[in-house]
């Protein structure tokens, strides 16, 4: 009897010796286990990239250089992308002005223009003629799109606006508060949805300073890009944004804005020799058979 219950506290003892240890074991994985995921979030935060920033706008003498500004209305839209893959490849940076009510189908296509470099502009909520609202429905229009840009662009806010068929006047001006670009070649390749067409304008019709119009919402127009890209640069012309272009002028709200202008130059000094030397301002225009003979007075 006794010696039975000797072998029954022996194995009761030999269980709970193999339960304690069952229990270290588990207490030590699970130790473990912290202490390794520890490690791994603390690996983690320190090689986690840090949040991207916007590139800088460019420093660019448009007034020395032949510069070019490509601007695209109306998106973002299903298109959009794949201009952005063109402009990349192209080292190409171009200006968007988007419509309040398609950013929030293409939140992702707005941030990636933001960070590849381009400009983003307000083009109204949902393409209004400005000019038939009144001025609260007009501020309306604006507001509206602009915290839609800002809140899908990560809180980059634009600076300038498109109104839309370039309808403005002096009272959409100051109710809208920032200068108002418009363009100096319409290619009007919505009118013609011709790939051919868009290519061909775009290359010939731009001038040095020039704003040129296209739409990211056409898929010819789209298309037309890469031709266009190349025979700008085949003319000389380097590509810029809006802000770059006329950084080195100071742009006013409520104007309106359709190239860059070159700077006036001062007027010549007056000619105060009597009688002005020939080829001056004021004197004759010299001749390769020398000076004419003078007249008598009278003739």
């Amino acid at each position: 009897m006794v010696r039975t219950r000797k072998i029954a506290i022996i194995a009761a003892g030999l269980l709970l010796a193999s339960g304690c240890g069952h229990a270290e074991k588990r207490q030590a994985r699970t130790a473990g286990h912290r202490i390794a995921a520890g490690k791994a979030a603390g690996m983690k935060a320190r090689t986690a990239p840090r949040p991207q920033r916007p590139p800088a706008q460019r420093k660019i003498d448009c007034d020395r250089l032949r510069c070019v500004a490509l601007t695209f209305d109306d998106g973002p839209g299903p298109y959009t992308d794949g201009l952005l893959d063109v402009l990349k490849r192209q080292g190409v940076r171009a200006t968007f002005f988007l419509i309040g009510q398609h950013v929030h189908g293409f939140p992702a296509v707005v941030r990636r223009e933001v960070m590849e470099g381009h400009e983003i502009g307000d083009h109204t909520w949902d393409h209004a003629q400005l000019t038939k609202l009144s001025t609260a429905a007009v501020g309306a229009q604006i507001q509206r799109t602009q915290a839609a840009i800002t809140k899908a662009s990560g809180g980059v806010k634009p600076t300038i606006t498109r109104p839309p068929y370039g309808a403005t006047n002096r009272r959409v001006g100051q109710a809208i508060g920032m200068p108002l670009i418009l363009w100096s070649v319409d290619t009007e390749d919505w009118r013609y949805l011709n790939t051919a067409r868009d290519t061909r304008v775009g290359i010939k019709e731009p001038r040095p300073g020039g704003i040129i119009l296209f739409h990211d919402i056409h898929k010819p127009s789209v298309k037309a890009i890469p031709a266009v890209i190349a025979g700008l640069k085949k003319r000389g012309f380097t590509f810029v944004t809006v802000s770059e272009l006329f950084q080195n002028r100071r742009l006013q709200p409520g104007r309106t804005y359709s190239e860059l202008l070159p700077r006036k130059t001062a007027s010549p000094a007056p000619v105060t020799a009597s009688p002005p030397p020939a080829g001056s301002p004021a004197g004759p225009a010299p001749s390769r058979s020398g000076p004419r003979p003078q007249q008598a007075e009278g003739d």
